[in-house]
């Protein structure tokens, strides 16, 4: 999820499924504005949130931040983190 442009978020999804695929954890991504947040999660119904703009963590779902990913700062931290918590979702599931 992003402010205003899909640029940003473009980014982060393509960098989220390349690290995806290096960690060899199937994922699935999808884009949009923070303004559409509400109605892309009732549509889609995803595990977590990836945003690059302010977010209000929605009832029973994470958000974590992209701008580890754009800036670089943090980047493997935060990798690490949204991939932890997909790891313990398939653990719930399971």
């Amino acid at each position: 999820m992003c402010g205003s442009s899909i640029v940003t978020t473009n980014l982060v999804a393509n960098k989220l499924e390349a690290e995806a695929k290096r960690r060899k954890m199937p994922i699935q991504t999808k884009c949009g504005k923070i303004g559409d947040m509400d109605a892309l999660i009732l549509e889609h119904k995803p595990d977590l949130v990836v945003a690059t703009a302010v977010a209000k963590e929605p009832q029973g779902i994470k958000i974590f931040s992209g701008v580890p990913m754009i800036s670089t700062i943090g980047e493997e931290k935060q990798y690490d983190q949204i991939f932890g918590h997909i790891r313990e979702l398939n653990l719930e599931i399971n």
